[in-house]
């Protein structure tokens, strides 16, 4: 209730209670009245001569009646209104601004008690405010210019202590360096083991970073995965680099999260001022640019901040950006490549490769962008959509197909997809809601992700072959597995790796690999895919091998969806011991 409504309830009330007051103090009043009219008594008494004994048994005790009436009436009235307020003051006192239902009085008092336990209820909460504002105060600065999970300064209290610096410094005549700081994979990591491990690991590194820095120096968290650091007096370009150096062999020692090691690396960005006037917001950007450079170099390293960064890393900025907005302006595509058996050139499946046209910059391939999509974490909405589409479309060729038998389609998963423990779920959604039959998608993992160190690598494969879909193992014979691994892994294809194919025939030691994958993974009951397949003497030396299957130019140039019907009829139908004649 608002303090009018309460004065007005309090105004009312209290005429009703001033009568009430009145009325006692007119009671009490009459007394003395009385009290002269006895005094007055004897010459009455005289007056009245023979009757004055009747007037003596009568007068005396009907006044002292009449006296003690008017004295009970006006106490009575008098400790009716003190009663109610102070059982008012009590129960605003008890914080308590309504009254009991069973205490309520219906008259005047009972509303003057009300409205006097709403008011001081109303000001002992305007008080509590008031004396809270300090506090409140204070949480709100803090919330302004800390960051809320590990407790650093924020992008807004950076860049306020960087103006000051550079302001400090153009006065000086001395340098600063600032820079700038991103996780690797730290996406693909928040995905993996949960946002809690994520936010538990930042506000380590965090506490690392902070320890890198002497109590002059600031380190900020700028928002999600990015810090800044900001040296003051760097006197040389040595010092930056030096701190760069730290920082990265401090982020690289193992985090001990949930009683587990989480290993993760950062990529550095060094802007040293010259001591020349800049903004702040200029100092920032060039570090940020530095950084980006060092991503784009291999990651795990620090780059310094050139001027011609700024030309190729900007394009890389606007590359991401454009990547972002990519899907929703339908600017990316499925291609299609068959695979086929190498004894008569009949297809067996496609595989789903995705292509972006991009607006400005025309058809961009998987090379120009899958791994800065791996960087920002746009893989995984983007590998949904591949996978979806490509269960899509081979759904509708099936239901279109004139006594073609189906095909299999193989999807590529990048490390970001399969390392999510929700893949099989994703997996199983997709098939179930595009109709295609599980035993119809083949999911390619490339054999460095299967050799990582995951120990529920092994149960995630199990958990897609549930669902009843095929498993291959993509770019195998890079190095990195032994074919005794193989035994281990629920695979049905291996995909041997165009290095290899490229020197069967004429590469002795490539030869040997690929004859000696072969004749395991026929033991194993394994199909081998040979990938890059260019030449017919390539197509002769992998069929002396024994392999059984085969992709590449030789055979079939990726092609759009509405084009993939046309190429599979035509594929084996004539002789193929020269160059295929539809490579055109």
């Amino acid at each position: 209730m608002s303090n009018g409504p309460i004065n007005r309830e309090v105004a009312l009330a209290g005429q009703h209670v001033r009568r009430k007051v009145i009325l006692a103090l007119t009671f009490c009043s009459v007394i003395p009245l009385l009290l002269l009219t006895y005094a007055f008594h004897a010459p009455v008494r005289e007056f009245l001569g023979p009757l004055a004994g009747l007037a003596d048994s009568v007068s005396v005790p009907a006044l002292m009646a009449f006296t003690a009436l008017l004295m009970v009436g006006g106490a009575f009235i008098v400790w009716d209104i003190a009663t109610a307020l102070s059982r008012a003051a009590q129960i605003s006192n008890e914080q308590h601004p309504e009254l009991p239902t069973d205490q309520v009085r219906k008259d005047e008092i009972g509303t003057l008690m009300s409205s006097f336990a709403r008011m001081l209820a109303t000001i002992e909460q305007q008080s509590k405010e008031i004396n809270e504002f300090p506090r409140r105060l204070d949480q709100l600065i803090r919330e302004a210019f800390r960051d809320s999970l590990t407790g650093l300064p924020n992008r807004a209290l950076f860049m306020d202590r960087l103006t000051h610096a550079l302001t400090r410094a153009e006065r000086g005549g001395s340098n600063l360096a600032v820079l700038f700081l991103d996780l690797d994979r730290f996406k693909i990591l928040n995905d993996t083991l949960g946002r809690e491990v994520g936010d538990r690991l930042l506000v380590e590194v965090a506490h690392r970073l902070a320890a890198c820095l002497s109590p002059e120096d600031t380190v900020a968290r700028l928002g999600g995965d990015e810090f800044a650091l900001l040296l003051e007096d760097a006197s040389d370009l040595s010092a930056a680099t030096a701190l760069a150096e730290r920082i990265s062999a401090e982020i690289q020692r193992p985090f001990v999260v949930d009683g587990r090691d989480v290993l993760i690396s950062a990529s550095i960005g060094v802007a040293l001022t010259g001591g020349g006037s800049m903004q702040p917001e200029e100092v920032l950007r060039n570090a940020d640019l530095a950084m980006y450079q060092a991503k784009a170099e291999g990651r795990a390293r620090y780059e310094l901040y050139e001027p011609g960064l700024s030309v190729s890393t900007r394009e890389r900025l606007d590359l991401q950006a454009d990547l972002r907005t990519a899907g929703a302006r339908q600017e990316l595509s499925l291609r299609y490549q068959p695979v086929v058996t190498l004894a008569n050139i009949r297809p067996l499946e496609v595989e789903a490769l995705v292509r972006w046209d991009h607006r400005r910059r025309g058809a961009l391939l998987p090379a120009d962008f899958i791994g800065l999509s791996e960087e920002t974490g746009l893989i995984i909405p983007m590998g949904q959509w591949i996978l979806r589409e490509a269960c899509r479309q081979a759904r509708a060729w099936q239901a279109e197909s004139d006594g073609m038998p189906p095909l299999v389609v193989s999807v590529n998963l990048s490390a970001g997809q399969f390392e999510r423990n929700v893949l099989p779920e994703e997996v199983a959604t997709i098939v179930r809601e595009t109709g295609l039959e599980p035993g119809r998608l083949q999911l390619e993992i490339s054999e460095a992700v299967l050799m990582r160190d995951d120990p529920r690598m092994l149960e995630r494969l199990e958990a897609l072959k549930a669902i009843g879909v095929r498993l291959a193992i993509d770019d195998f014979g890079t190095g990195y597995a032994s074919l005794s691994y193989l035994k281990r892994l629920p695979v049905d294809c291996l995909k041997i790796d165009r290095s290899l194919v490229k020197g069967v025939g004429y590469e002795t030691e490539d030869t040997a690999i690929i004859r000696a994958v072969v004749g395991l993974a026929k033991t194993l009951g394994i199909t081998v895919t040979a990938e890059g397949v260019e030449t017919h003497e390539q197509l002769i030396q992998l069929r002396a091998v024994g392999c059984e299957q085969g992709q590449g130019y030789f055979f079939a140039r990726p092609v759009s969806a509405d084009r993939v019907p046309e190429l599979l009829a035509s594929l084996g139908a004539d002789d193929r011991h020269g160059s295929p004649s539809w490579l055109g």
